[in-house]
C-alpha cells in the first residue's frame, strides 16, 4: 500500500492499496477524481485526528465525507478508515471518533508511530509507523501494517509505502461511486 498527501498520477508499483486523506488536520483532501485514478486498487480513507478537539463531530465528518463519496458501510467486512494519531495517545478521543463511525457501519484503524500507537486502544486494528525498511507487519496484538518507508519520490510528489494483512486488505473499498 502507498499513501501521500498529494496523490500521484500513477499507483506506486506493486501496491494493490492506496490510503489518502478524507479530512481533519491534513494539508489536502483529496479529490473524487484524484481517489478515482486509483479506482482498481483497494482504497483506505484517512482522517488525521492528531491536534483536534470534538472527537464526535470528528466522527461524523469522516462518515459524511466517506459517504459523499459513495463509500457504502458494508457488512460483514466494514469498510475502514485510518485515523491519524502520530504521537498522540488520546483514548477517550479514539473512543468517541471510533464510535460514531461504529454506530454508521464503518470500522475505525489506528495510525501513528511504533513508539506511541500500541499505547492507543486498538479498535479493530493498528497501522504502524516504523520506518525500519522492512516490508514485514510487525508481530505485536492488533497490529495489520505496517509503514516501512517515508518519503519515497514518486510521480512528482512523495509517497510513504506500508505492507498490510490480508485481514487489513479486506477492510478496503474501491471507488469512489459518485
Amino acid at each position: 500500500m502507498f499513501d501521500a498527501a498529494y496523490p500521484p498520477s500513477s499507483p506506486y508499483p506493486g501496491c494493490q492499496a492506496v490510503a489518502g486523506y478524507i479530512g481533519g488536520n491534513t494539508p489536502h483532501v483529496w479529490t473524487a477524481a484524484e481517489w478515482q485514478r486509483f479506482g482498481h486498487l483497494r482504497q483506505f480513507p484517512i482522517w488525521t485526528g492528531y491536534a483536534e478537539a470534538n472527537p464526535t463531530h470528528h466522527g461524523k465528518q469522516a462518515v459524511a465525507a466517506m459517504q459523499a463519496l459513495g463509500w457504502a458501510a458494508r457488512r460483514p467486512n466494514r469498510r475502514a478508515v485510518i485515523v491519524d494519531e502520530e504521537t498522540e495517545v488520546n483514548a477517550a478521543w479514539i473512543d468517541a471518533f471510533a464510535a460514531v463511525v461504529w454506530a454508521a457501519g464503518y470500522q475505525t484503524f489506528i495510525y501513528g508511530s511504533l513508539a506511541t500507537v500500541l499505547d492507543n486502544p486498538p479498535k479493530e486494528g493498528y497501522l504502524v509507523a516504523d520506518w525500519n525498511d522492512v516490508p514485514a507487519v510487525p508481530p505485536y496484538a492488533h497490529v495489520i501494517g505496517h509503514q516501512y518507508k517515508p518519503n519515497v519520490a514518486w510521480d512528482g510528489t512523495q509517497v510513504d509505502l506500508s505492507v498490510i494483512s490480508e485481514e487489513m486488505l479486506v477492510h478496503g473499498g474501491q471507488g469512489p461511486r459518485k
